[in-house]
C-alpha cells in the first residue's frame, strides 16, 4: 500500500481514521485520549512521515538542576493551593519575551493590566519556561510546578483499566502501513494515566479557588483535564487565540459538526474577523468572541514612526521545519540575493541553529544575518518584505504592511486561506 507523500494527505488520513473508529467518542476508563491527544499524534505522525521536525530542544543537565530548584522554591513560595478564593484564573502562556525590560506574556500581560486597573481578584498560574520562571513576581502570580510534580510522583501508581485493544491494534496496524510503526497504545494509556491525575489535582484547586472564569492559553497542549474539570463544576472556560489555525490545525478544527467536546473551552477570543470566520469551531458562533490583540496594538503604535527599507526581509524560521527554510532559501538563491535578510529564528532553535546545514551555508552570506533575541515587530516596522511558511507571525507582519513571501514547505497548507483573503501572488 502506497505511503503519505504530504501533510494535506496525512490530515485526510487522520481524519478518515477518526470517522472509521468514531475515535473522538473513543474511551479508555471513563477518559477520551484521542480528543486529548489529537494534536500531538498528529505531529508526532508528521515527524514519522518526514515531514516536520521536533521543534524545541530538551533542557541540560544544568538547566534541569536550576529546575530542580525552581520546583522546591513555587513548592513553598507559589503553590496555588496556598491562595486565596478569586472570580478569575489565568493560565498563562508559558513562552515569555522581553518587553520594555520586562518579561511578559504578550497574551495575557496587558488583559491582566485591566483586570488590575478595575480592581478584579484574579490569580495568575504560571508554568515555567525552558525551566525556569522570568516573569517579575507578583502577588497574584503563582506557579504550576506542584501539578507537574504531582502528575510525575503518581504516574506508576495510576490504574487503567484495559481498553479495547483490538480497536487500536486495528489502527496501528493502517498506521504502519500509511506512515510507519507508531505505538499508539502507549501513547494513550499515557494520556489516560496522566489526566486522572491532573483531574483530580484541577478538581481539588477549582473547589478551593472557587473562580467563575478561567482563561487558558493553548488548551490542546495539556489543559484538557482543567477544561474538563471546569465543566463538572460548571465554570466557563475561555481562551485566548495564540497563533495561526486553520483546518489543518487539530487543536482548533474538528469538522462541521457543533456538537459539545469534553476537553475544548466554552468560548473562544480571536484577533479579528478574520480569525472568527476562518474555521468552523466546535462551539456555537456566538461563543466565538473578538477581542484585539493589545499587545500588537501596543507594538504597532510604539513603531509607527519607523519607516520601511527597500529590499529588506525578515525570514521567519520555525522549528519544525528549520533546515527546510534555510534549503529553499538556499535553492533560489537567484532570487532572495537581492535581499537583505535579517533571519529571525524561533526560540526553540536558539541553541541548535548551527546543527542546520544549509542555514550555516546561509550565514555565510554577506546579506544574511542571523537573529535570536530581537524585538521582532521592531524588524516588521522597518522591512519592507516578511519570508514564512507556516508561522502565526506572518498575520502579525501583514499587520506592519509586510509583503508577504510564503515558501512552499510541509505547513503552508495552513496557509490556503491567508493566500486568499491578503492576495498573496510570490509562492516560491
Amino acid at each position: 500500500m502506497a505511503k503519505l507523500k504530504n501533510l494535506e494527505e496525512l490530515k485526510e488520513f487522520i481524519v478518515y481514521l477518526e470517522q472509521k473508529y468514531d475515535l473522538l467518542n473513543f474511551e479508555i476508563d471513563g477518559v477520551k485520549p484521542w480528543q486529548l491527544e489529537r494534536v500531538s499524534i498528529d505531529y508526532a505522525l508528521s515527524i514519522l512521515l518526514g515531514i516536520m521536525q521536533n521543534p524545541h530542544t530538551g533542557l541540560t543537565k544544568k538547566q534541569k538542576l536550576l529546575n530542580g530548584l525552581e520546583i522546591l522554591k513555587s513548592f513553598l513560595f507559589k503553590n496555588p493551593f496556598f491562595a486565596k478564593e478569586v472570580d478569575t484564573l489565568i493560565f498563562s502562556h508559558a513562552r515569555v519575551l522581553k518587553v520594555d525590560d520586562e518579561y511578559i506574556d504578550i497574551y495575557t500581560h496587558y488583559f491582566e493590566k485591566e483586570l488590575v486597573e478595575r480592581s478584579i481578584d484574579f490569580i495568575e498560574i504560571e508554568a515555567p519556561y525552558i525551566g525556569q520562571h522570568l516573569k517579575k513576581r507578583e502577588n497574584w502570580r503563582y506557579h504550576k510546578e506542584i501539578v507537574l510534580v504531582l502528575e510525575n510522583l503518581f504516574y506508576k501508581m495510576v490504574k487503567v483499566k484495559e481498553p479495547k485493544l483490538d480497536i487500536i491494534e486495528k489502527i496501528e496496524r493502517e498506521i504502519e502501513e500509511k506512515i510507519g510503526k507508531y505505538d499508539l497504545k502507549t501513547k494513550l494509556l499515557t494520556a489516560v494515566k496522566k489526566y486522572k491525575i491532573e483531574y483530580y489535582l484541577y478538581n481539588k484547586l477549582l473547589k478551593k479557588l472557587k473562580p467563575k472564569k478561567i482563561y487558558v492559553l493553548v488548551a490542546y497542549s495539556g489543559l484538557g483535564s482543567l477544561i474538563k474539570a471546569a465543566k463538572d463544576l460548571s465554570i466557563e472556560t475561555i481562551e485566548f487565540q495564540h497563533g495561526n489555525f486553520s483546518k489543518y490545525h487539530f487543536g482548533y478544527y474538528f469538522g462541521e459538526n457543533k456538537k459539545d467536546l469534553d476537553y475544548f473551552p466554552d468560548k473562544f477570543l480571536v484577533w479579528n474577523e478574520y480569525w472568527e470566520n476562518l474555521i468552523n469551531f466546535p462551539i456555537e458562533d456566538d461563543n466565538v468572541i473578538i477581542k484585539e490583540f493589545d499587545y500588537m496594538k501596543y507594538q504597532k503604535h510604539k513603531y509607527n514612526h519607523i519607516k520601511k527599507i527597500a529590499n529588506k526581509a525578515v525570514v521567519l524560521s520555525q522549528g519544525a521545519i528549520g533546515e527546510k527554510i534555510a534549503k529553499n532559501i538556499l535553492a533560489n538563491w537567484n532570487y532572495f540575493q537581492k535581499f537583505d535578510l535579517k533571519y529571525k529564528l524561533h526560540p526553540g532553535e536558539y541553541d541548535r541553529w548551527q546543527t542546520y546545514p544549509s542555514l550555516q551555508k546561509l550565514s555565510k552570506k554577506k546579506n544574511v544575518e542571523i537573529l535570536t533575541s530581537v524585538d521582532l515587530y521592531a524588524l516588521f516596522s522597518s522591512c519592507e518584505y516578511q519570508i514564512g511558511v507556516f508561522s502565526t507571525a506572518l498575520s502579525e507582519g501583514i499587520e506592519f504592511d509586510c509583503k508577504t513571501i510564503l515558501l512552499n514547505l510541509p505547513g503552508v497548507e495552513e496557509m490556503s486561506e491567508f493566500r486568499k483573503i491578503y492576495e498573496i501572488e510570490k509562492f516560491i
